[in-house]
């Protein structure tokens, strides 16, 4: 997901499986296992034998007199070496830490979003026993039984938020054999967890007011060595939050030509956690309306409508992504990107849900993600 931070991507193919993966890549990384059975909460924590992890956070926060914020807090993790050459000395050289954080503020029409790159050490770790990850003061951390987990974060001095969220649906392991794939190698494949619905409660500051807020957030935590099929040339990526109860994840992974690769697909996910894969030929994704970012001249498709047959009834829903705002780039050196908020509306026009949307590669080539 992004140029020097290698962004996640939960696909998903319903092709038949091939002979399983080598347990180590040519370099010296684990690669996630099919079957494999994951001890938690341990698997929440960080794994530094394989080559990246991340953990990443979007939501959608309201006060009490309606006012709307929406949030992204993403802590990357990316091995410098092999497991067999990592130390653990106290200014660390085996492992990266590149941290985004992004608030959007609609009724002030501003997005403000901030970037860290630090070695691990003082600034900037996490644990392997329990989800701790750190990047100065911004910070996640989970409670040992994970009922619960508190976000810090800040952009500058411009911003700040405190969070608490508790998970209200099931943990989610995607990939019908315990792992996602992402192409056609054994090795493009990755451990894939989400919390798809965390009740969030705590406070927003923007400059000098301060706001209590509640509302809803989304988590993945993805951990692989071997992310992206080389054809790739970026991907759109969503995490709908429906009303009902229902969540959906879909994504498009575009390739040179501009033809989506097999790879993509489509997820519902009921009420109570059951999941539902759709391949690229069961859904449609329209890219109906363009902004052109006045910092990058990226041209992103910010209005995107997706079609797809529900899972119970088999009669196709129209989802209908509309933006708070615009202009929700992530204009980062080496790393830009769109990724904001918005609602999700139905054929008739009416909101039915909330949404985050991401989109990597229009703006420039994604090199260094793979």
């Amino acid at each position: 997901m992004k140029s020097s931070l290698t962004l996640f991507l939960a696909a998903f193919t319903p092709a038949i499986f091939h002979a399983a993966p080598p347990a180590f890549n040519a370099e010296g990384y684990r690669i996630p296992q099919p079957g494999a059975t994951l001890e938690f909460p341990r698997a929440h924590a960080s794994h530094p034998d394989f080559r990246i992890e991340w953990w990443y956070l979007t939501g959608h926060l309201f006060t009490a007199g309606g006012r709307r914020f929406g949030y992204q807090a993403t802590f990357f993790r990316s091995a410098l070496k092999p497991p067999e050459e990592q130390d653990a000395s106290a200014f660390g050289n085996s492992q990266l830490y590149m941290t985004h954080m992004a608030l959007t503020h609609p009724e002030d029409e501003t997005f403000l979003f901030e970037q860290r790159l630090a070695r691990d050490g003082w600034d900037a770790t996490a644990r392997t026993d329990r989800l701790e990850v750190r990047n100065g003061n911004w910070s996640l951390t989970a409670d040992p039984l994970f009922s619960s987990l508190q976000l810090n974060a800040s952009i500058r001095s411009e911003a700040a938020w405190d969070l608490v969220l508790i998970p209200e649906k099931p943990l989610i392991r995607f990939g019908p054999d315990g792992t996602s794939r992402k192409g056609p190698s054994e090795e493009a494949r990755s451990y894939y967890l989400s919390f798809t619905r965390l009740r969030t409660s705590g406070t927003v500051e923007v400059g000098d007011r301060s706001f209590t807020v509640e509302g809803a957030s989304w988590m993945d935590h993805e951990i692989a060595s071997n992310q992206l099929d080389p054809e790739l040339v970026g991907w759109d990526w969503i995490a709908i939050q429906l009303e009902d109860g229902w969540e959906i994840k879909a994504y498009l992974l575009r390739r040179e030509d501009g033809t989506p690769s097999e790879y993509s697909a489509l997820i519902w996910i009921d009420p109570e956690g059951k999941t539902t894969y759709r391949g690229i030929e069961d859904f449609q994704w329209e890219k109906s309306r363009f902004w052109t970012s006045p910092h990058s001249g990226g041209r992103y498709p910010v209005a995107p409508i997706i079609r797809a047959l529900h899972p119970v009834d088999g009669r196709e829903r129209v989802f209908r992504f509309e933006p708070v705002l615009k202009d929700q780039e992530l204009d980062l050196p080496g790393s830009t990107y769109w990724e904001g908020a918005g609602d999700i509306l139905n054929e008739a026009g009416e909101s039915i849900g909330r949404a985050y949307l991401e989109m990597v590669g229009y703006a420039g080539p994604i090199e260094g993600l793979r």
